[in-house]
């Protein structure tokens, strides 16, 4: 009986070494089918440059026509992965006006695609208090998905945080400001705006993989690529904040930039 638990055990670990093996390295063998069956089924095959729209083919499909979920399809098909991330990451760089996506496989942080901003308010550093208009910096969960949002869609930030409010107790500072959002629309003034497109995209996203299983990070700068000097200042945390933020930031390395 242990002999035939051993050589289960071991078959279940070369079929799991075989499997993991075959979709990293086999992926111009595997991939052409999942295209047809999970992508291609509901994308319809766009036409050549050359083809204009006319009377007798008025609905030519173009770019612009690819639902939220059949560009997300996409992303996710770029980044390998067959089914949703158990886990996700989003990275908002102030300076570089960015939210970066990544998906977690297997312990590995893969980048998915990336946002851009489509308004800015406040300056770098972090958020002390109501109506600043800044941007938080630090890691964060999210609060609550609100599909009634007067910017279409938006995802909360669960901020102020844990070291929000001990640092802002410890400065006798209180209405540390609430309700930033990452939503759609391009005005801001403290929040995220990615435009009605990308967050209906990034909403999906979120709400399959659950608000529970995402996590933000929000720094002011690329830490991966940069560096920032902090002279005298009344608030000595904000080093501290920085080199947590930089150390949680090393495991989301993307290769295509530079």
């Amino acid at each position: 009986m242990k002999n035939i638990i051993l050589h289960f055990i071991l078959f279940l670990a070369l079929l799991s070494l075989f499997l993991t093996t075959f979709y990293f390295f086999g992926k111009k063998t595997w991939y052409p089918y999942y295209e047809k069956i999970y992508i291609e089924k509901d994308i319809k095959p766009l036409p050549p440059k050359e083809c204009k729209p006319c009377i007798e083919c008025p609905e030519l499909p173009t770019p612009e026509k690819l639902t939220s979920n059949q560009k997300l399809k996409h992303h996710l098909a770029d980044a390998n992965f067959i089914i949703y991330p158990k886990k996700l990451t989003l990275i908002g760089l102030k300076h570089e006006q960015q939210l970066e996506v990544w998906g977690e496989h297997h312990g590995k942080q893969i980048y998915i695609t990336t946002y851009p901003f489509t308004a800015f308010s406040g300056r770098l550093g972090p958020k002390f208090r109501e109506g600043d208009r800044q941007i938080p910096e630090g890691i964060y969960g999210i609060g609550y998905l609100n599909p009634n949002s007067k910017f279409y869609l938006s995802i909360n930030i669960n901020y102020p945080n844990a070291f929000d409010k001990r640092m802002a107790k410890k400065e006798k500072r209180s209405n540390l400001g609430s309700a930033i959002m990452i939503h759609g629309s391009d005005v801001t003034i403290g929040c995220i705006p990615i435009g009605d497109d990308n967050i209906e995209e990034l909403y999906h996203l979120v709400e399959k993989v659950g608000i529970q299983n995402t996590k933000v990070i929000l720094a002011p700068i690329d830490f991966r690529y940069r560096e920032v000097k902090i002279g005298k200042s009344k608030h000595p945390w904000v080093k501290e904040l920085y080199k947590e933020i930089t150390k949680e930031m090393k495991a989301y390395q993307n290769d295509n930039k530079s």
